[in-house]
């Protein structure tokens, strides 16, 4: 059943372009193979440093397996039982909203972080640089630089940070690279906006967890 027109503004990105991210992503994942190598005893491994990243393939190794946001086929809700499963947020320097993406699969892919960030690049000046803060700041980076997901006119205008509360989670050498207290920039930002979003939505969820496929993002798109 087709969901009713939204008669109001949002700020939810259309589920086409989600859509068209999402394939990207899997066209430039299943374009690019990397070489098998033989096993080997683990100290005989050789630990290097992959394209245009700054730490070693064992440090961000270590830091995707401290989050489970960075596992991709973890499940964080049934799509058996909602349609839905969450919603990611992007929001500038003042922690104010500026795209909504709906989360309908039950990991927390890539593709929506990227669709978020490719709605921003549209929006913006052809040389603006931008600082991007997030938990996994370093997982985003690699993949990207890694299977080619976004353009180098956008790759090379962003500066990967983690968000404060976020960082001691990761490996030290990585909150080195990454923690904004120690990239130029970053100011005070911490990045820990979409907590304090999460915590003024809250309240929603015992309204909305038993309503119809159309009413959370119909509700949400009134909020804002």
């Amino acid at each position: 059943m087709q969901d009713p027109p939204n008669p109001t503004p949002t700020v939810f990105i259309p589920e086409g372009d989600v859509k068209v991210m999402e394939d990207h992503v899997s066209g430039c994942r299943g374009r690019v193979r990397m070489p098998t190598r033989p096993r080997q005893l683990a100290e005989e491994v050789h630990d290097g440093y992959e394209n245009g990243m700054r730490l070693p393939a064992s440090v961000l190794d270590g830091c995707s397996e401290s989050f489970v946001a960075a596992d991709e086929k973890r499940e964080k809700a049934s799509t058996r039982f909602f349609a839905d499963t969450g919603l990611m947020a992007l929001l500038c320097r003042h922690d104010r909203v500026l795209w909504l993406v709906n989360m309908t699969s039950a990991g927390e892919k890539q593709h929506y972080s990227l669709a978020l960030v490719k709605q921003l690049f549209d929006h913006l000046p052809p040389d603006m640089m931008v600082g991007l803060l997030y938990d996994i700041g370093c997982q985003l980076e690699r993949s990207c630089r890694k299977w080619s997901l976004l353009d180098d006119s956008i790759l090379s205008r962003i500066i990967f940070g983690i968000s404060v509360f976020h960082a001691y989670g990761h490996q030290w050498p990585c909150q080195i690279v990454y923690h904004p207290r120690k990239c130029a920039g970053f100011g005070l930002s911490d990045g820990e906006g979409c907590e304090h979003l999460w915590s003024a939505l809250k309240h929603l969820i015992p309204v909305l967890r038993v309503s119809g496929v159309c009413h959370p993002l119909l509700y949400l798109s009134y909020w804002y």
